[in-house]
């Protein structure tokens, strides 16, 4: 991680926050802030990572275009030219990536620097998105504010997200736990975020999320905790070791609801739908999930590799799934 970040988000934490001996609720805020700014720092890192390949890649496609173009070999020269607009592609897309991500780092350290906003809950932030996104707030007057590249895109307990046609958003969220892609035409609310729980529901469409398992959150973050206490400026060590000591207690369950179900999510990777009849399709990639039927309130087990149809009148389907070469999540 990044030094100076470190040192500048750390300094400006201590001026106004006095650790970890605060209320309940301050604590979950600044673990928050603190789990969302390692993510992103992360994300960060991988954009330059990737922005290096692609350079390299175009560098290297621009030598082969030379040498086609010396020899006279067109169909060489057709090949590498692919090649290099392949790799200008991704460049670009890593480039809009990191600018987002630079963003919402920003933004966390702002919130931190006032210590504003330490009672609202946010839920997540948006770290990419293409078309029409737009988060609709759950406190009155309701505003809607589309996304539009210029600034940070958070949501908060109660906000919803609602992307329009041939749009996606990701969305970081459960204290940089989680990740998730919202597919075009769907409405994706925060229902709830405290210090045991977080709660999504699929108002409609479709979501792919990948959550990790609590005990690797857990070592993930306390290995971040632990680099940045080995930075040479001492007065970082104790905070953090305040940090580690607080990640061992980190317990927050997650939660998706639709209309006719609940997912109990402890660390897995799946995608779910919601039509506007009333049918759940979740798919379920790796791990497993336990589904409660709300019209029923039977539980079920669901586990990677299996497909469960979830009908309106509370009749269920599972069946082995079956991946498309390219999945809609897939799609840059």
């Amino acid at each position: 991680m990044n030094k100076k970040w470190i040192v500048a988000l750390w300094v400006t934490v201590s001026l106004t926050i006095s650790g970890f001996g605060q209320s309940e609720q301050s604590k979950d805020w600044l673990f928050t802030q603190l789990g969302m700014a390692f993510k992103f720092q992360q994300q960060h890192d991988e954009m330059d990572e990737r922005i290096r390949k692609a350079d390299a890649m175009i560098a290297k496609a621009n030598e082969l275009i030379r040498r086609a173009q010396e020899t006279g070999n067109n169909g060489a020269e057709e090949i590498a030219s692919k090649a290099r607009m392949k790799a200008q592609e991704n460049k670009e897309f890593c480039e809009h990536r990191k600018i987002q991500i630079d963003k919402n780092i920003a933004y966390v350290r702002n919130r931190m620097v006032g210590a504003t906003g330490t009672g609202a809950k946010i839920g997540g932030m948006v770290t990419h998105y293409s078309g029409r996104v737009r988060v609709i707030s759950g406190k009155a007057p309701y505003d809607a504010v589309a996304m539009d590249g210029e600034h940070p895109a958070y949501f908060e307990e109660g906000d919803t997200i609602e992307t329009y046609d041939n749009s996606r958003a990701e969305i970081q969220f459960l204290d940089g736990r989680g990740s998730m892609s919202i597919g075009e035409f769907s409405r994706v609310k925060m229902e709830k975020k405290d210090a045991l729980s977080e709660t999504l529901s699929l108002v409609k469409g479709k979501m792919y999320t990948t959550v990790d398992k609590a005990e690797t959150y857990q070592k993930w973050v306390e290995q971040k905790a632990a680099e940045a206490a080995d930075n040479p400026d001492a007065f970082l060590s104790e905070q953090f070791g305040k940090i580690r000591a607080e990640v061992k207690k980190y317990s927050r369950k997650f939660e998706v609801r639709t209309p006719t179900a609940i997912c109990a999510v402890r660390g897995t990777t799946f995608s779910m739908s919601a039509d506007e009849e009333g049918t759940t399709t979740i798919e379920l990639i790796e791990g497993e999930v336990e589904i409660s039927n709300l019209k029923t309130l039977v539980q079920t087990s669901l586990k990677g590799g299996e497909k469960m149809t979830l009908n309106p009148d509370g009749s269920i389907r599972i069946e082995p799934l079956v991946l498309t070469s390219k999945s809609w999540w897939e799609k840059q």
